[in-house]
């Protein structure tokens, strides 16, 4: 069965023919602003009914974009959650224990990876590591791809879980745990 928190992303990417985050943010109306903060990497609001995603501009653009699709997720899966509250406290954020967590980071995982490249890099002989730099994406967030390539029935072996707050503490570079 598949979730919405994989398969909308997979629409999204069939209807605006890019896996850019930004490019579809914008395609739904969705602003994004660019702060300056030292430790919080992103965040998602709605005010007065229109949304915004809000990213720290002093990090790589690979973290941006996936802080994006992440804070993307949140705006278009937990609508509901971020109208209960008026923000997402920081211990929160990222930790994959927590549904709306993990969904978000599922659907930036989803969203930012394909499948079929991934497929090809790992039956190349690509390791984790190797594969993410292909990719320009995270590690952790690589391994919550093939989680969910796995539950839909693909025989991965997975060499690790991601730490539960990875996009929270992660460096700011591909290969980083």
């Amino acid at each position: 069965m598949k979730r919405r928190y994989t398969s909308l992303p997979q629409s999204l990417v069939r209807k605006y023919r890019t896996r850019d985050p930004f490019q579809i943010a914008s395609g739904l109306g969705i602003s994004v602003r660019y702060i300056n903060t030292k430790q919080q990497k992103g965040f998602c609001k709605i005010i007065l009914n229109r949304k915004f995603i809000f990213i720290n501009r002093n990090m790589s653009e690979q973290m941006q974009r996936m802080i994006c699709a992440h804070e993307l997720g949140h705006l278009l899966l937990h609508r509901q959650i971020l109208a209960e509250k008026s923000f997402l406290l920081e211990y929160e954020l990222f930790d994959i224990r927590n549904d709306a967590e993990y969904e978000a980071n599922a659907f930036a995982a989803s969203l930012l990876i394909d499948e079929e490249e991934l497929s090809e890099l790992l039956q190349s002989g690509a390791d984790m590591v190797t594969a993410a730099s292909a990719l320009d994406i995270n590690v952790n967030l690589l391994m919550i791809k093939l989680i969910e390539m796995q539950k839909a029935g693909s025989a991965f072996h997975i060499p690790f879980t991601p730490d539960r707050k990875f996009l929270g503490r992660i460096a700011d570079k591909a290969d980083s745990l």
